[in-house]
């Protein structure tokens, strides 16, 4: 009997990627590289948003004091030991920690406040979980069939048409979560014990980077079922995503002396009530926080990609929109919403989406690539402003156009309204100084709105020229476009 343990078990498994390893690999290497320093050149010098400052909390607690306590002035709960602590999820701080780090030890050798310095630090990790995601874009939707050239305009699509533009500048736990799903899935298609495993793990810290990742694990288990692999594989998921809750209920436990509490409003957040509206909220309202094809119009172009798809590969594509639809269908249970860009919880499904705009046709190609321009047009004022500027403008002239929800007024939806309220922070940047920056407390809200929000603009706060910063940003620009050039012609070139 002891051979029948050692047969190895029949398994159907997609055919590696078109061209030699070498080359695709370096052609996501140069996207990379590439979308990297072009996102690196607006990096904004403060973060804003409270989700962001109280992960910066988080990983400061842990770099100056090994505890993840908060500051009672944060938006955290109080809870073991009368200390207070951050209601967002733990994966991010523990990632963005080194950054952190890098930031403290820079404002002390500066001689700079903290907050702004290991604001800028911390949110290199969103720009490098978007560049990442752009590069698993294209290298998924050539494991789908693409060709490269397709996929690698697909990507460019994704880092440039979408809202990944917008939360490439942010500190939000979407844009992990987002390159977790679209690895979990590229690993999960390939052909080896090493890829499983490491999509087996990543299932389990979707979990950890924000609770809705669930839906990873059990749609990589149903893939596999599908695809007759056997059933240690298909059950190998859930095992991780069951490891994945008992840590989460580990860090429940450690902050508030209970593994069931974890600090968000749940009651009263979750309900059926009203959840038809906010689903198709977020597919097609221009309004706050929804409309994915009102902020990200290429990815009309997927449904044309998966339908190609579906004649060769079609348990592959039942995976990507099972993952998308159950991120939709969750969502649209969560009654509450902040000021978001667009459906900021469906960040995790705009790269699965993107991989199938790669499979579209050459004649297709150039609607793609249209919709990507209205796309970046849409997203670009976010590159030189908060886009909370507006919903700000609104707050301080008393409206409450912020709050109407998902299917509020077209008349104040923020895609009408970016570039106007872009345009007068940067007025307002001109009339005030840089040093404002330095005086900056945590979420300050009259500061964030009174810069011209890159890295290079503050310069002179610190005693350097603001056109030595210009020149290096624009020099990152242009270092960045050179490799996607050379990326886009290798793509060509190998196909």
């Amino acid at each position: 009997m002891h051979h029948l343990y050692n047969k190895p078990l029949p398994v159907t498994i997609l055919p590696p990627p078109k061209g030699t390893a070498h080359q695709t690999a370096r052609v996501a290497l140069l996207l990379f590289g590439g979308i990297s320093l072009i996102y690196l050149a607006f990096l904004k010098p403060l973060n804003w948003s409270s989700d962001g400052n109280e992960v910066l909390q988080v990983a400061r607690s842990l770099v100056l004091y090994q505890n993840i306590s908060v500051p009672s002035v944060s938006e955290g709960l109080a809870g073991v030991g009368g200390e207070h602590y951050s209601i967002r999820y733990p994966l991010l701080p523990v990632v963005i920690t080194p950054l952190v780090a890098v930031g403290l030890s820079l404002s002390h050798w500066l001689n700079l406040p903290e907050i702004p310095v290991i604001s800028a630090c911390g949110m290199v990790s969103s720009v490098v979980f978007t560049a990442a995601t752009a590069a698993l874009v294209f290298l998924l939707a050539v494991r789908l069939g693409g060709s490269k050239s397709g996929a690698y305009i697909a990507a460019l699509s994704f880092a440039f048409g979408t809202m990944a533009l917008a939360y490439a500048q942010t500190l939000f736990a979407e844009p992990l979560l987002a390159l977790i799903t679209i690895a979990s899935v590229y690993l999960a298609m390939g052909c080896t014990q090493t890829a499983w495993g490491a999509a087996i793990l990543l299932g389990c810290l979707a979990i950890l980077a924000k609770p809705p990742g669930v839906v990873v694990a059990p749609i990589l288990s149903i893939y596999w079922a599908l695809k007759r692999r056997s059933l240690f594989v298909v059950l190998a998921p859930l095992l991780a995503l069951g490891l994945g809750i008992l840590l989460y209920l580990g860090y429940n436990y450690l902050r508030f002396g209970d593994p069931w509490t974890t600090g968000q409003p749940v009651s009263g957040a979750l309900g059926l009530v009203g959840m038809p509206k906010r689903l198709w909220g977020m597919l097609f309202s221009p309004g706050r926080g929804g409309g994915l094809l009102w902020y990200c119009p290429p990815i009309a172009l997927a449904v044309v990609g998966g339908y190609k798809a579906m004649r060769s590969k079609p348990v592959e594509v039942l995976a990507l929109v099972g993952i998308c639809a159950a991120y939709l269908g969750l969502y649209s249970l969560w009654a509450g919403a902040g000021w978001d860009w667009g459906p900021r919880f469906l960040v995790p499904t705009v790269p699965l989406l993107m991989a199938l705009t790669g499979l579209i046709g050459p004649r297709d190609r150039a609607g793609l690539i249209a919709l990507s321009v209205i796309g970046f047009l849409i997203n670009a004022p976010t590159l030189v402003s908060f886009y909370e500027r507006y919903y700000w403008e609104l707050l301080a002239l008393g409206s409450q156009a912020p709050y109407t929800g998902i299917w509020g007024p077209i008349s104040h939806a923020p895609i009408f309204h970016a570039w106007g309220a872009a345009l007068r922070q940067i007025n307002d940047a001109l009339s005030s100084s840089p040093q404002v920056l330095l005086t900056a407390a945590d979420g300050d809200v009259p500061v964030a709105m009174q810069i011209v929000t890159t890295w290079w603009w503050v310069l002179p706060a610190v005693g350097l020229p603001l056109w030595l910063g210009g020149l290096g940003a624009g020099l990152m620009i242009a270092a960045g476009i050179v490799m996607l050039r050379q990326g886009l012609l290798t793509a060509y070139k190998y196909k």
